[in-house]
């Protein structure tokens, strides 16, 4: 909180010369916070299934796949801490309520090409291969050594998924829709290819869920990519310190690098562990998270990747900034997670994602529309790509190949709603109105 205030004492006295008021402060636009149990209304003919905690539920629904996003983690890298739910577990609670739910473990910092290939063999199961030509490209190994045993094995046409992202989390699901669907023409030119990209997976998947996820790129990237690593870093520090998690427990945290050499030694501290992490040569490539994330990659698989038409699309939009008045940048609520602030607080010159602007030849103009997020995420671009059909959630008028926006959730920053914020907020609710909507479209 001490950082808050420093920082909106610095921006507003340094913004008096930008039609702040005479008393350094301006007031901003105030809005109502959406209250995690809003109810989503069903298509004719669904019924709402009552919120209960009694496990041994028979579980009749098609599986929820959740995917995490850019530093996140999987099942058990934080002890019983949970990506999903915090000190709850989201997972558990859906599948104890009949809504059987896995999370999912992928490259936490890793492109999200690399990102899909790891959701594949982690739903399916097998030894994951990235595919001969794009491994060579970027000069990493083509497979790796674990074995994953696969969540749901028998994932085919006729065992579907539901595939749920959170922040770059939803970004990776297209693009493991794309290669089910599509494959990849340049591996198909290896006759040893893997199966996944040979393409033709039609109905493997039912629907899409993305919730704050940046489907044209984050700002936020502009503000990190010169010291990405050492980002990384904190990032994964932060987490932990949530957790009350130590770093220094071998089990603790994977970056799941291993197609860049980058496993952590036993004895190693993680540390050193890091260190190796930081100075690796993946950050000068483009086949890692940063660069997939920013707005010109995201522009150009926008283009590249149009939506299929053989699955519902949802998505849900987060938003924990507040709008200034006299500038109309947007400022970050009390509740913003403290690692955020100082990334989205809007300040002159320098600038902070609520006042981010830039217009360069060659990149995406960046203008206001951009500036109000969740500390982490621009709202701009949470409800869906903007080459896509997008329109506001209408129960009667669902269509395959569209995003149904279910709406904006106001007052939660991009950790809150997964159940890791400041405030220990119940999610159960949200996840719950969520996994009735998906059973509804079965």
């Amino acid at each position: 909180m001490l950082l808050l205030h420093s920082c909106k004492k610095v921006a507003h006295d340094e913004a008096a010369g930008n039609n702040a008021p005479a008393n350094g402060r301006e007031a901003v636009q105030e809005e109502p916070i959406t209250p995690l149990g809003r109810a989503i209304p069903l298509p004719a003919g669904s019924s709402q299934v009552q919120l209960n905690t009694q496990s041994g539920v028979v579980a009749t629904h098609i599986p929820i796949i959740m995917v995490h996003g850019l530093g996140g983690f999987g099942p058990g890298e934080f002890g019983s801490f949970n990506y999903w739910g915090g000190v709850d577990n989201i997972p558990l609670y859906l599948t104890n309520n009949g809504y059987p739910a896995y999370a999912t473990s992928v490259g936490p910092f890793s492109s999200n090409f690399d990102r899909a290939v790891d959701l594949y063999y982690y739903i399916k199961g097998g030894y994951v291969d990235y595919g001969k030509f794009h491994s060579t490209q970027y000069g990493h190994h083509q497979t790796k050594s674990r074995y994953y045993p696969g969540v749901y094995p028998e994932w085919d046409a006729n065992h579907p998924v539901h595939l749920l992202g959170h922040s770059m989390g939803g970004i990776t699901v297209r693009k493991l829709l794309t290669l089910l669907e599509q494959g990849d023409k340049t591996e198909l030119q290896d006759p040893a290819h893997a199966e996944l990209f040979s393409g033709g997976k039609t109905g493997w998947v039912k629907s899409v869920t993305t919730i704050s996820t940046p489907h044209n790129g984050a700002t936020l990237t502009y503000k990190l990519l010169p010291d990405y690593a050492p980002f990384v870093k904190g990032l994964v520090i932060a987490a932990a310190g949530l957790a009350g998690a130590s770093l220094e427990a071998d089990a603790l945290y994977d970056f799941d690098l291993e197609q860049w050499d980058l496993e952590r030694e036993p004895g190693e501290s993680f540390a050193a562990y890091a260190a190796r992490v930081g100075n690796s040569r993946i950050w000068t490539t483009d086949d890692y998270s940063g660069h997939d994330v920013t707005p010109e990659a995201a522009r150009d698989w926008n283009q590249a990747e149009p939506d299929s038409k053989n699955v519902y699309y949802f998505s849900v939009t987060t938003k924990n900034t507040t709008k200034g008045l006299l500038t109309g940048w947007e400022y970050p609520r009390l509740t913003t997670f403290p690692a955020l602030i100082p990334v989205a607080f809007p300040v002159p010159i320098i600038m902070g994602l609520g006042n981010y602007t830039q217009n360069t030849p060659g990149k995406v103009v960046i203008d206001e529309k951009w500036w109000a997020n969740d500390g982490a995420a621009n709202v701009y671009g949470m409800s869906g790509p903007n080459t896509s059909i997008i329109k506001p959630y209408a129960p009667d008028a669902l269509e395959k190949g569209v995003w149904n926006h279910i709406g904006v959730y106001n007052g939660y920053d991009h950790f809150a709603i997964i159940g890791m914020g400041m405030i220990p907020y119940n999610v159960r609710p949200f996840y719950m109105n969520l996994a009735n909507l998906l059973a509804a479209v079965e």
